[in-house]
């Protein structure tokens, strides 16, 4: 029999924080009940599927989450159907994907945080990504932020390259705790097919952009907003010749991942590949303009 949400809940010794917590899936039999063990501190806690063909929705539903299903477009897109459509009962959110985790620190930051009433319209968090067991905390660029606790009448998402950016009227904050990012536990042919199509993405966002004549500003690039300055340096990367062996490089000495060990090495020759698949595909698209 499922077991209720409040039972679980109430297992949970810590603050619980007056936030809904939305889950997103496809295919995550394998992390969707971890994930939901890190949520037991939220009684407001929904699985919004995008037709996955294991036992996802099923192990979701026997772990107290309520489930809904809604094909996946785009990531910005998915997220504004979840405010739209999912009957959340708080007025904050915090989007998680299944091969993440909530820390004991970051939910009590959270609830000390929106004690205080905040007039925000969102806060970044940050990831602590994990490979082979390990924290590669300079080869994966820590911290790097991104939008997941939000008022849900002060925010909406747009589609950027393969994720999404924030769009709101509102100011933004940021959080100092990280939640957990599991983003090899499928194993690395996963995360290979997996940015194999974020590559495509990708691509086309840099050729779009491109065509409209943007570029990032010099301001951008020495701001001293760690979020600003990591985009236009992005944006930046686009256009260099030999991106590839610039991410490696940049990744290895500039960062330190060598420092990370054997695991930091494996993600910067990861790093390495994909920024190959986005030259080559960038490559055939303005190929295609011509």
């Amino acid at each position: 029999m499922p077991k209720p949400l409040a039972e679980i809940s109430r297992r949970y010794e810590g603050p619980k924080p007056r936030v809904s917590v939305v889950v997103l899936t496809l295919d995550e039999e394998i992390n969707i009940e971890a994930a939901i063990a890190s949520c037991s501190w939220c009684d407001d806690l929904h699985v919004l599927d995008s037709g996955s063909g294991d036992r996802t929705a099923e192990l979701a539903k026997a772990a107290g989450a309520s489930v809904h299903v809604n094909r996946f477009e785009s990531f910005g897109k998915q997220r504004n159907w979840a405010i739209d459509h999912i009957p959340l009962k708080h007025d904050w959110v915090f989007h998680l994907d299944a091969d993440e985790r909530f820390t004991p620190e970051l939910v009590r930051e959270i609830d000390e945080v929106l004690r205080a009433n905040p007039r925000h319209a969102g806060y970044y968090v940050a990831n602590q990504m994990i490979l082979n067991g390990a924290w590669i905390k300079r080869s994966s660029g820590y911290p790097a932020y991104q939008m997941r606790l939000f008022h849900k009448g002060r925010m909406r998402f747009s589609d950027h390259g393969h994720g999404q950016r924030e769009e709101t009227a509102g100011t933004l904050g940021t959080l100092r705790w990280p939640y957990l990012h599991y983003n090899f536990s499928k194993g690395l042919d996963d995360w290979r097919r997996r940015h194999e199509k974020y590559s495509e993405q990708e691509a086309r966002q840099i050729v779009e952009a491109e065509t409209r004549g943007e570029r990032a500003s010099v301001a951008a690039v020495f701001s001293t907003d760690a979020i600003q300055r990591r985009r236009a340096l992005k944006s930046l990367a686009a256009s260099l010749p030999g991106r590839a062996p610039l991410r490696w490089l940049h990744t290895v000495l500039l960062k330190g991942a060598i420092l990370d060990g054997r695991a930091g090495i494996a993600y910067a020759n990861l790093l390495y590949w994909y920024e190959q698949r986005i030259a080559a595909k960038t490559r055939a698209l303005r190929g295609a303009k011509r």
